[in-house]
């Protein structure tokens, strides 16, 4: 599957990273899209980091790799 609106590339050659951000924008489409808002779509990328390290899918130690 091509994402070329987001990354432009295959979504197996997508980062974590990359796959984070994307599962923040169903939530409001218009407004985290990394290409319309990407302050704000790195907002949200870290507001679902910090979900999946309370919720035990990511350590604090993945995360931070995660967000260099």
């Amino acid at each position: 599957m091509l994402l070329n609106g987001y990354f432009g590339k295959e979504l197996s050659e997508m980062t974590d990273g990359e796959c984070i951000l994307l599962a923040g924008i169903p939530n409001a489409p218009s407004v985290y899209a990394p290409t319309k808002n990407p302050d704000l779509a790195k907002q949200r990328q870290k507001q679902v980091i910090d979900k999946m390290i309370e919720n035990g899918y990511l350590t604090q130690e993945e995360a931070e790799q995660i967000l260099e």
